[in-house]
């Protein structure tokens, strides 16, 4: 969870006071976000308090997650293995013919 004020700034805390009908509208609105029919929600208050709600991927991307970092040798080892699988089959079928 990250809370930002309007200028960017990283909020630790945030106090909501809402009534039922803010509530539900919070609901509904976070029950839209869940099931994918939009990515993000505005609230607004009749006196002009706005929420803005919006939803994430938590995933981490491959580089941040380190995938890269052991793919990228396991791939080059598999391939100095197949080349010097090639080379000994290939050296053994010269062998045998000639």
């Amino acid at each position: 969870m990250e809370l930002r004020d309007s200028g960017g700034k990283a909020l630790s805390e945030v106090t909501m006071r809402l009534n039922e009908k803010e509530l539900t509208e919070l609901l509904v609105a976070a029950s839209e976000l869940e099931d994918g029919s939009t990515d993000h929600a505005l609230l607004r208050s009749p006196d002009g308090v706005a929420l803005a709600v919006y939803r994430t991927d938590e995933a981490p991307s491959a580089l941040q997650s380190g995938t890269d970092w052991w793919v990228g040798p396991l791939v080059l080892l598999a391939v100095i293995l197949l080349v010097v699988g090639a080379y000994t089959v290939a050296r053994g079928l010269v062998v045998l013919v000639f």
